[in-house]
C-alpha cells in the first residue's frame, strides 16, 4: 500500500507539485486484510433513485426532480456526501436483510443463522487500493503505464460522467471497473498518514474529521486516477465529482 518514499520526486516531476505534495502516500507498507468483496462499478443513477423513492432523501442535483435524466440512469450518482452514502447503505442492508428473510420465511424455514458480516458498506481506503492495483501494486488498475483508453479522466476530453463499466480495457486484477476516472469515491476512512492501521482510530464510523476518497475523476488529469493518490474532504460534501462503491465483508 502506498508509494515508496525515493518514487516521490519522480511523482513531482511526472505530474507537478513538488516532492512533498506526494508525501502522504508513504512510506509504502505491507499489510493484510480480513476477506472482502467490491462492487464491479460504482453505484448508478438507477439504484440510488430507489433510495430517494422510498426514503424522501434529498435527490442529486444533477437530476430533475427525484428522477435522474433517463439518459444517465446507468452513470454513477454523483452529488452525494460521506454522510448520505452511509445512509445508503444503511437503508440497503434493511432491503436485502428484509427480502432474504422473507425467503425464508416462505421456505418455512427459521433464520438462525442469518450472517450480517455480509452488510452493504463503505470500503476501507486499504480494500479500496488492493482492489484496484492487485498484490502486483500497479500503478494504475490495468498496468503501470497510463493508457486514456482505459478511463474517463481529463485526457479523454468528455468532461462528464460516463456509464459505469464504458472503459472495459481498464479493469483492475480483479475484474473491477471505473476504479481510475468517471468519479471519486468515498472511503470510510480517516485522514490519517501512513502506514495504515485499522485499529488506530481511523475507521471509527462515528469520529469527526476529514475522509478519504480514491481514484479520481473525469475532470481530473491522469495522475490523481493513480492507485496510490489519496484526496480528503469534510463529510458534509457533495458535488458533481464525488461518487462511491459498495462494499462487502465475506460470510466465514
Amino acid at each position: 500500500m502506498g508509494t515508496p518514499e525515493r518514487e516521490l520526486s519522480d511523482l513531482a516531476k511526472s505530474y507537478g507539485g513538488t516532492r512533498e505534495s506526494y508525501r502522504e502516500e508513504s512510506p509504502q507498507h505491507r499489510l493484510t486484510l480480513p476477506g472482502f468483496a467490491l462492487a464491479q462499478t460504482p453505484v448508478t443513477n438507477a439504484l440510488y433513485s430507489r433510495y430517494v423513492a422510498v426514503t424522501g432523501r434529498r435527490s442529486p442535483l444533477t437530476w430533475h426532480g427525484s428522477e435522474p435524466p433517463a439518459e444517465q440512469r446507468d452513470h454513477p450518482v454523483v452529488d452525494v456526501s460521506w454522510d448520505e452514502a452511509q445512509s445508503f447503505c444503511i437503508w440497503l442492508n434493511d432491503q436485502l436483510t428484509n427480502e432474504a428473510l422473507q425467503v425464508i420465511d416462505a421456505m418455512g424455514q427459521q433464520p438462525v443463522c442469518y450472517n450480517l458480516q455480509s452488510a452493504v458498506r463503505l470500503p476501507s481506503e486499504a480494500e479500496w487500493e488492493y482492489a484496484a492495483r492487485g498484490s502486483e501494486g500497479y500503478t494504475f488498475p490495468w498496468g503501470n503505464s497510463f493508457d486514456p483508453k482505459c478511463a474517463n479522466t481529463r485526457e479523454t476530453g468528455v468532461a462528464r460522467t460516463t456509464p459505469v463499466g464504458s472503459y472495459p480495457e481498464g479493469a483492475s486484477p480483479y475484474g473491477l471497473l471505473d476504479m481510475a476516472g468517471n468519479v471519486w469515491e468515498w472511503t470510510t476512512t480517516l485522514d490519517h498518514i501512513y502506514p495504515y492501521n485499522a485499529d488506530d482510530g481511523r475507521e471509527a464510523a462515528q469520529a469527526s474529521g476529514r475522509r478519504i476518497l480514491r481514484g479520481g475523476c473525469y475532470a481530473n488529469p491522469q495522475g490523481f486516477s493513480r492507485c496510490a493518490c489519496r484526496f480528503r474532504l469534510p463529510p458534509t460534501v457533495r458535488n458533481e465529482f464525488i461518487g462511491f462503491r459498495l462494499a462487502f465483508s465475506r460470510i466465514e
